[in-house]
């Protein structure tokens, strides 16, 4: 199977990232501006967790909490799976990138810097993916 780094696939593109406290509605304008579906949240430049449109909709604008006075730490994903900058993309979907979250903190030495969409990997990757998993005979909930 082919193989390519997530250092490849990220290539420059710049890490946005929100403090913990931040507003829903400020989070919100700024993933708008950027044109991005998720943002980490950094506490002291350490990684704290990851906040995805999904997650201001179905737990807070569905559970009527306000955007202006409910932080970011309330609704996001705290302590996220992370994957090294120079891992492969296979260790990446092992790690359940498109089965049990859509969006991946990548680390550089521990360091959070980028953030990796299951949107990012091309589909005959994923394609070549299930394919080798099937032909293994492995489940795909137990490949890694």
């Amino acid at each position: 199977m082919p193989t390519t780094t997530i250092r490849k696939i990220l290539g420059n593109r710049a890490l946005h990232a929100v403090a913990p406290d931040m507003p829903l509605r400020e989070v919100a304008q700024r993933m708008a501006d950027a044109g991005v579906g998720a943002v980490v949240v950094l506490h002291d430049g350490a990684l704290a967790g990851v906040l995805s449109e999904r997650d201001i909709v179905f737990r807070a604008v569905a559970k009527g909490l306000s955007l202006d006075d409910t932080p970011a730490q309330t609704v996001m994903t705290p302590d996220p799976v992370t994957v090294d900058i120079d891992a492969d993309l296979a260790q990446t979907l092992k790690s359940h990138l498109g089965t049990a979250f859509r969006h991946m903190p990548v680390v550089d030495n521990g360091k959070p810097v980028g953030l990796l969409s299951y949107r990012d990997v091309p589909a005959e990757y994923v394609m070549l993916y299930e394919r080798f998993v099937e032909m293994t005979g492995a489940r795909a909930d137990q490949a890694g």
